[in-house]
């Protein structure tokens, strides 16, 4: 008896928008991981450049009432296009916007976006992901942005690690170290009483720390780390000002609770997406953005992460079996949302 095999995955072109900026080069490799699921993808990333954020008001009128010439773009916008035609065409980030529409109704292509189209109008795009609830097509509501992360990823990366150091003896648990930057300012005593607080967790729960400090951080910052850090209490670090090295995949696949500082909430993302309890670290300094505020807000609501000032993050220790991280991963349910979508 012969089994039939399913049906193999169609193949789609797709033009992935990109400005250059790393969060929105994560969230649309994020989208790349759903869609995966769905397709065989023959992908091109596109580099298109604003010329001027002036143009914005400019390209929301001339998309929103006309349909323009693939050949105007060029005044808009710096960089070439791939020859041959796109199935989907998909970006992340205000700049990339207004190309991701206007590419899309040239070619007859299927449009993702991530983001907020503010005036933009929605029927531009096939999906529009967003973190606001949204009931109302083509907007799709996430409970995190699309991240490139998932768990047979992060098992492969922390295997890798595993095999390059000594096993660690205790449980593990990771600090991501950002810098200034979403409201957050950080002073010297916020850096010493991080690692202050960090010594008290790794005593009271019998853990080790793998820590990571990012382009941001700064090297007066880390100096102050490594004199307060107690080195028993530290598994690795990675100390970007000195040896920058992206180990955030293998951090993730071998602890058990991520903390990570509030001014990125691209770390955040992808921590909650890596199915982590996750605790947002704020200095003293800390002034977001109402948008900001909302995105950690919905995510405390939902108990994916605690946010938490760095003096009294010892106290917070005890309220982590509260959160609730994710069972399923994210990835896999916007592959199933875009395919109700797409497949229309």
């Amino acid at each position: 008896m012969t089994i039939a095999s399913p049906d193999p995955k169609p193949v789609k072109i797709v033009w992935v928008i990109s400005d250059g900026i790393p969060g929105h080069f994560n969230q649309s490799k994020g989208v790349l991981l759903a869609l995966e699921q769905l397709y065989i993808l023959k992908v091109e990333w596109v580099e298109l450049h604003l010329k001027s954020g002036i143009y914005r008001r400019i390209l929301s009128w001339l998309l929103n009432h006309t349909k323009p010439s693939i050949g105007l773009l060029s005044f808009f916008y710096r960089g070439p296009l791939p020859s041959g035609k796109p199935d989907l065409v998909i970006g992340a980030g205000g700049k990339s916007m207004f190309a991701v529409a206007w590419l899309g109704q040239n070619f007859a292509a299927k449009t993702i976006f991530a983001g907020s189209l503010r005036q933009l109008k929605p029927e531009l795009f096939h999906a529009v992901l967003i973190l606001e609830p949204s009931l109302q097509a083509p907007f799709i509501s996430l409970q995190t942005s699309p991240m490139p992360i998932s768990q047979s990823v992060l098992k492969q990366a922390a295997e890798v690690w595993l095999a390059q150091h000594v096993k660690p003896e205790k449980p593990l648990w990771a600090m991501l170290v950002g810098g200034d930057g979403a409201g957050a300012t950080y002073q010297s005593t916020d850096w010493q009483t991080l690692a202050v607080q960090m010594n008290a967790l790794a005593a009271q729960h019998h853990i080790q720390w793998l820590l990571t400090t990012s382009r941001r951080t700064g090297a007066s910052a880390e100096q102050i780390l490594r004199q307060s850090l107690n080195p028993e209490f530290l598994a690795h670090a990675v100390w970007w000002s000195e040896a920058p090295h992206p180990v955030t995949s293998s951090y993730l696949g071998l602890s058990e609770v991520v903390w990570c500082t509030v001014d990125s909430m691209s770390m955040m993302m992808e921590s909650v997406s890596a199915l982590r309890p996750v605790v947002a670290v704020t200095p003293q300094h800390f002034a977001p953005d109402k948008n900001f505020q909302q995105a950690i807000n919905r995510l405390q609501q939902q108990k994916l992460v605690l946010q938490s000032s760095i003096s009294v993050l010892q106290q917070s220790g005890s309220h982590i079996l509260q959160l609730k991280p994710l069972h399923q991963e994210p990835f896999k349910k916007l592959a199933n949302k875009l395919h109700d979508v797409l497949e229309k």
